[in-house]
């Protein structure tokens, strides 16, 4: 796929203005970089909006042009001529990408927050005030300002003609702020908008979630509880989703340079947002509605032949404000709005993926059960702690196709460290990979942990079926319609599992809080979709009548992802017969457009509960192994699970003003006995202290560094005590057969008092299961085989220059203290955890080390010859101290070493169907010549 250009802005925090009382006099892309405050961002309409006013053209021939000659420069000589070149080849290609009018505001005050919406705050002399605050940046509490003196004009161009005085803030802002989603311009398609379809009512059985009132104690206060209970179940059965011509998909797919058609697309324009699914409208058309003509949301007809796209309202965003599509084009084009793919789906999808808690908790699995299902993870584990060299280049680089050409398989991994073990695979021995490797090994065990589990099946987009669609397109020729789709209630399509024969699969969305969100779908095939779906090729097609959108949380068509897998533990383990949960949604009121509103529903959005909340329904489900099945305490967990579905519906609804139920306080504060207190009453609080979730189960010390240092800080004053009273360490009184009285009640004590719930629920089996595994794989020191990598690495046809060394020398001193491992908590307090990005937090750590490197190239402009100074440093004057520093400063020259050392030949894994298997598939390693 093209590469998206990404350009760099600053990211600063509001505790940081605070310290600087919101102003900023000197702040450098270099300096940034060293801070952790300057972020990559792909290319947006934001982005080309801001360069259409400056008046500045995209110019990507001479970016790329500017890196080809900087990285020319260092393949030459040293010289100190080069060395200057460099640098300000470098300030160049910063001056080209950084983005000076646009800075993002990581939100950790909300006072702070406060004031520099009002009063805006000054960085470099420019004043910058609040821009946007989309629905992904604000789940991070993130708001992008602007400069001052463009934010008129540039709100002007991304408004694209609308004029609001009325709308629901919180829609407004996440509308808008889609103007910051990073999109690959692809040619601008001819558009039939169509309606929505709200037409059908569906008879379903689901538990329903109400308030009633009631008198306690004289007072009248709001229960919630759950019914079953019969519905009109009336979806939108395209919501988000649009259909694209396959002739225009082929066209978007030479613009996105894919060897591919994608079977979806991820779209952006001026309030325009969803998915639209290759499907043949224009043979539809023909053959099946027979007619050439069309009937838009407003009424207007159009002749088919001339459409592209087929839009559902729901993704035409501000559709009420623009009298006709027509005007909307106009505007758009005016203000210079493009069209933008932010994502397709791959093309192979892939055989095996990991599940996650969430996933697991919620089903019926026994010791025996969670055993198999952890076999697999431990297995391919452990045989990459062996140091199979097949499992271990497969770990760290992927697959390999025959029809991959050197460059492509050296490209497509983003560890450069990784391309070294290519050209001498003895540098597995060397102790930076070594470490490396593993603290990789290490988080994939802890991952484990926490049920990061490999299985078979994949993540792949929901599809709605778009031949039902296309009959809902052209049913408004007729006075009356029938709309049928290809599948029948509980039928499902998949290509993916059609190929590979499975009939059955579990399909799981997160967050996943109660057991009735696993679905089991049923896969068909047969000539029809065979012919009409013959372009989907990934992604899952659900049919128009079932809950499956409710079961899934409440998904919509808009490029929702959703896990299935046909592993057969899971589908054996769901609870059957478990109906969804729903209730009575509530429209978002519309609100004045202005600073005041606009401020509240920012902060509302800052202080989203949806992740807390779901910890509760994690906590609850763990609490259930305290209690007897059907017991009353259990029973009342089960319904607080599932009451969760709608605390966290009302979470999302708060951000858009809609005043809500608060989340009962009782389910997380104890009631403390007091001295007074009857019989009853201390019953009472016995039975509602045992159902107070306010500690997290024991698994999660894997995921909450804060609950892991409690949890061992207490275990080591529980083990001082222990040895003061019984003379004997925590572990041996634990252990014990015939403990005394006081013992027995010492030990009680330490689990009552754990702040962590350390019971048998499913996750905690699983999680003590792993750590039982002794994977044998241990931390290797600085110094292992140093001299041995020394002779590797070091090439002695290049001299050593003394001023040179000294200088660098005096470069490693300055920035030893800031390796990698010290520097990181300064810098990855600024990323976006939450982004699709998994190299966000390397991303972060390279920019850092960018700056170092550009410091090290202004002593030494040649690579080979800083990363031969930078290994004599490392391996021979200090081999005792880590080797970071040589690997991530030097790792071009380091490659470049590699590189002439070679004979020509590298051992690359490739797909062999008589190979060894890992992660689903069959590989072999293979001499492949350079």
């Amino acid at each position: 796929m093209i590469k998206l250009q990404q350009f760099y802005v600053f990211k600063i925090s509001t505790s940081r203005l605070n310290e600087t009382n919101c102003v900023i006099d000197y702040l450098t892309v270099q300096q940034a970089r060293l801070n952790g405050e300057i972020v990559q961002i792909g290319d947006n309409q934001v982005f080309r909006s801001i360069r259409n006013i400056r008046g500045i053209s995209p110019n990507s021939d001479m970016i790329k042009r500017l890196f080809q000659e900087r990285n020319h420069l260092k393949s030459l000589p040293s010289s100190n001529e080069n060395s200057i070149k460099i640098v300000e080849i470098q300030n160049e290609i910063d001056k080209l990408l950084f983005m000076p009018d646009i800075i993002n505001v990581k939100v950790d005050d909300k006072k702070v927050y406060k004031q520099i919406f009002k009063n805006g705050f000054y960085v470099n002399g420019i004043k910058f005030l609040r821009l946007s605050s989309g629905s992904g940046q604000s789940r991070r509490s993130i708001a992008s300002f602007v400069n001052v003196e463009i934010k008129d004009a540039l709100e002007r161009k991304l408004n694209c003609g609308v004029n609001i005085k009325k709308i629901n803030v919180a829609k407004y802002n996440a509308y808008f702020g889609l103007h910051m989603s990073a999109t690959y311009p692809v040619r601008t398609p001819r558009v039939c908008v169509i309606p929505d379809c709200e037409a059908y009512k569906l008879r379903k059985t689901v538990d329903w979630v109400d308030d009633e009132e009631e008198i306690v104690g004289g007072k009248k206060t709001t229960k919630r509880k759950i019914t079953k209970k019969e519905i009109d179940f009336v979806p939108n059965m395209w919501d988000g989703q649009g259909l694209i011509s396959p002739e225009m998909a082929k066209l978007w797919q030479d613009d996105l340079e894919l060897d591919y058609l994608p079977s979806q697309f991820g779209i952006r324009s001026a309030f325009i947002k969803g998915m639209v699914v290759v499907f043949d409208f224009h043979k539809f058309a023909k053959n099946v509605a027979n007619t050439e003509k069309i009937i838009d949301y407003k009424g207007d007809e159009w002749d088919v032949k001339d459409i592209d796209v087929l839009l559902s309202v729901s993704q035409f965003k501000m559709h009420k404000f623009y009298s006709s599509w027509g005007e909307y084009v106009d505007l758009h084009k005016h203000h210079g709005h493009s069209w933008g793919v932010t994502k397709v789906n791959p093309k192979v999808d892939k055989t095996m993926s990991l599940l996650n808690y969430q996933y697991i908790q919620t089903l019926d699995l026994d010791k025996e059960k969670i055993s198999q299902l952890i076999q697999f993870t431990k297995d391919w584990i452990t045989k990459i702690c062996n140091g199979d060299k097949l499992s271990t280049l497969l770990f760290l680089l992927g697959s390999c196709k025959d029809s991959d050409t050197i460059a492509e398989i050296f490209d497509k991994t983003n560890n450069e460290y990784v391309k070294a073990i290519l050209y001498n695979d003895q540098l597995l021995q060397d102790p930076y990979i070594k470490k490396t490797l593993y603290e990789s090994i290490s988080t994939k065990i802890e991952e484990a942990k926490i049920g990061r589990l490999w299985v078979n099946g994949n993540y792949q987009a929901m599809i709605s079926c778009p031949y039902g669609q296309a009959q809902w397109a052209f049913s408004h020729h007729k006075d009356s319609y029938d709309i049928t789709g290809l599948l029948k209630e509980y039928q499902h399509y998949s290509h993916f599992w059609n190929e590979k024969k499975v009939t059955k699969v579990d399909a799981c969305r997160s967050p996943m809080v109660d057991f009735h969100e696993h679905n089991i779908l049923n896969f068909v095939k047969n000539d029809s979709t065979q012919e009409w779906y013959q372009y989907i090729n990934s992604g899952i097609i659900y049919n128009l009548w079932g809950v499956d959108t409710i079961r899934h949380s409440d998904s919509d068509w808009d490029y929702d992802i959703v896990f299935t897998t046909d592993n057969r533990i899971m589908l054996d383990s769901i609870y059957p017969n478990q109906d969804v949960i729903t209730y009575d949604k509530v429209s978002a009121p519309n609100q004045h457009l202005n600073s005041t509103n606009i401020l509240k529903t920012d902060l509302r959005s800052f202080d989203s509960k949806v992740g807390s909340i779901t910890n509760y329904s994690t906590t609850f489900i763990a609490m259930l192994a305290n209690f007897k099945t059907d017991s009353p305490e259990y029973n009342e967990l089960l319904n607080r699970i599932k009451l969760l579905r709608r605390y966290i519906g009302d979470s999302i609804d708060q951000a858009k003003g809609i005043k809500m139920k608060p989340f009962p306080t009782e389910w997380k504060k104890r009631d403390f006995l007091i001295e007074n207190d009857t019989e009853e009453e201390k019953k009472q609080k016995y039975y509602h202290n045992s159902l107070v979730a306010d500690k997290k189960p024991y698994f999660m010390i894997y995921i909450y560094d804060k609950i892991r240092n409690e949890y061992r800080e207490y275990k080591k004053k529980s083990d001082r005590a222990c040895k003061e009273k019984f003379g004997c360490s925590l572990h041996q009184l634990l252990r014990k057969q015939n403990k005394s009285k006081q013992e027995m009640y010492y030990v009680s004590d330490y689990y009552r008092k754990m702040p962590v719930i350390k019971n048998q629920c499913i996750m905690n089996t699983l999680c003590g299961m792993i750590e039982e595994v002794d994977f044998s794989f241990k931390r290797p020191k600085n110094e292992e085989n140093t001299m041995e990598m020394f002779d590797i690495l070091y090439d002695q046809t290049i001299a050593l220059d003394q001023y040179k060394l000294n200088k660098l020398i005096e470069l490693y001193k300055k920035y030893k203290k800031k390796r990698h491992f010290k520097h990181k908590n300064n810098v990855l307090k600024y990323i976006d955890f939450e982004t699709n990005d998994e190299n966000e937090q390397d991303k972060q750590i390279q920019e850092f080390y960018e700056e170092i490197r550009n410091e090290a190239y202004s002593i030494c402009s040649n690579d080979k010859e800083l990363a031969n100074h930078l290994v004599y440093i490392n391996y021979y004057l200090e081999p005792s101290d880590p080797k970071d520093f040589t690997w991530d400063i030097g790792i071009q020259g380091i490659i470049s070493i590699l590189q002439d050392k070679n004979n020509g030949v590298v051992q690359l894994p490739m797909a062999d169907r008589n190979g060894t298997e890992y992660l689903g598939q069959k590989y072999s390693l293979r001499d492949v010549v350079v």
